[in-house]
């Protein structure tokens, strides 16, 4: 008991330039310390998301135009999966795509365009009354509330 009493009276005598130098020591070791917490929570297993392309886990943020990005590197995620519902999820829209993504032989995922059906196919599986005309390239559709025309490659939409 006696050591103690001892120990800490000469802990206590402290000269006032090594508390100062103390004190900065210990705000240095937080502003070392801090970056490395939060890489460390940003890498955590618990993240609910998977990068699918690079398995890594990450957390999800949506930019201005809505698309996916890895909140710690900061770039776009193309598709990623839901660890606890288990969907793949297309990045660039936020819709759910299982099913629908193909591995190509480079390794790389992408979108498998024939598992989506067009807007025709749709607007003619919904059993609404619906007109097609085709001549040559043009494609018209018309059903109660659109107007739809096909030419090659340019599509325009017209409300009724």
């Amino acid at each position: 008991m006696d050591v103690f009493k001892k120990w800490s009276s000469y802990c206590n005598v402290v000269p006032k330039q090594n508390k100062k130098t103390m004190k900065n020591l210990r705000t240095g070791i937080a502003v070392l310390v801090s970056p490395l917490l939060i890489m460390a929570a940003c890498s955590n297993k618990d993240s609910k998301y998977k990068n699918l392309q690079t398995g890594e886990n990450v957390y999800i943020i949506k930019s201005e135009t809505g698309q996916a990005i890895d909140s710690v590197s900061g770039k776009p995620v193309e598709f990623y999966v839901n660890t606890e519902t288990k969907d793949t999820i297309y990045g660039e829209t936020g819709v759910v795509v299982n099913n629908k993504v193909i591995k190509t032989a480079d390794g790389v995922y992408k979108l498998d365009e024939s598992k989506f059906k067009t807007d025709v196919e749709k607007l003619l599986e919904s059993g609404d009354d619906v007109k097609v005309k085709v001549d040559g390239d043009e494609m018209k559709i018309k059903t109660d509330d659109k107007k739809i025309k096909i030419d090659g490659d340019e599509k325009k939409v017209k409300d009724r």
